[in-house]
């Protein structure tokens, strides 16, 4: 049977981030670490001018933020491994990871050379989805949900090839479908069985969600600094807190300046 151990040197993790998001670093990296204390792959974190100090994650810098596709680009250009585990920053793992699953996974999209393979169940199969066991199956060619951006395996060369500077994560997901119509794309069918369980997404809109403030809560993780405000289902609500989150967020970086945030121990 595989261990992920054998995928070591060809697989790295890859978390999506910038500075603006960087209230949700320490508690990502204590969720993993908890979660997943063994993972045998090397962490790289994006970040833009940030310092960070870590046993777990690698600080990739890639400048000042210009947007998400740009950022990737230059990120993966510094990592070596040909495969990559894209995650976000606001993935709080909040279950074990099932080692032998993963590996199992990770050796059929070796075997059989897919382009990418989504960890987090669909919302709906499309009719000529082609199942290949009770887990996960093939992306159908016409999908336009080929490229995901939840928990997914990435040969590297092809995330690079689907980049195009100037789109968001949601502009890749809407329109990249089409730069990977002839590849192999595996997603999992549903999300009571995924391998990597996780809180998708502890931010929405730039807001704190509840779910992610009851799991901090509960796990006694101090979200720190505190200049993103809760999520509210008003609409004016949202867009004043937003707002305001984002005159905190110059603060909280002015303060922050050039120390080094550790993402391991308390903070000052």
């Amino acid at each position: 049977m595989p261990e992920l151990k054998d995928f070591a040197s060809s697989v790295a993790i890859v978390v999506s981030s910038c500075d603006a998001f960087f209230d949700a670093w320490r508690p990502f990296v204590f969720f993993f670490r908890k979660h997943w204390s063994d993972c045998p792959f090397p962490v790289f974190l994006i970040v833009n001018r940030l310092q960070v100090r870590s046993n777990l994650i690698r600080p990739i810098g890639v400048g000042p933020d210009r947007d998400w596709a740009a950022n990737m680009q230059v990120a993966l250009r510094q990592i070596p491994q040909p495969y990559v585990l894209y995650l976000q920053e606001d993935y709080f793992l909040n279950g074990p990871v099932d080692r032998e699953q993963l590996a199992a996974d990770f050796a059929y999209a070796f075997e059989h050379d897919a382009a990418s393979f989504c960890f987090y169940g669909r919302s709906q199969l499309e009719r000529d989805f082609v199942k290949l066991n009770d887990r996960f199956g093939i992306v159908p060619r016409e999908s336009d949900g080929r490229t995901r951006l939840q928990a997914t395996l990435w040969k590297k060369g092809v995330l690079q090839s689907a980049l195009r500077p100037g789109e968001t994560a949601w502009n890749m997901e809407a329109r990249a479908s089409e730069r990977t119509r002839d590849l192999l794309t595996l997603s999992y069918m549903g999300r009571n069985n995924i391998p990597i369980p996780y809180l998708m997404s502890a931010i929405s809109r730039r807001l704190w969600t509840p779910e992610a403030i009851s799991l901090c809560q509960k796990e006694n993780v101090r979200i720190h600094p505190r200049f993103r405000l809760a999520h509210s289902d008003v609409a004016w609500r949202r867009r004043l807190r937003r707002g305001l989150g984002r005159m905190r967020l110059a603060l909280a970086l002015a303060r922050q300046g050039n120390h080094p945030l550790d993402l391991d121990g308390p903070y000052d």
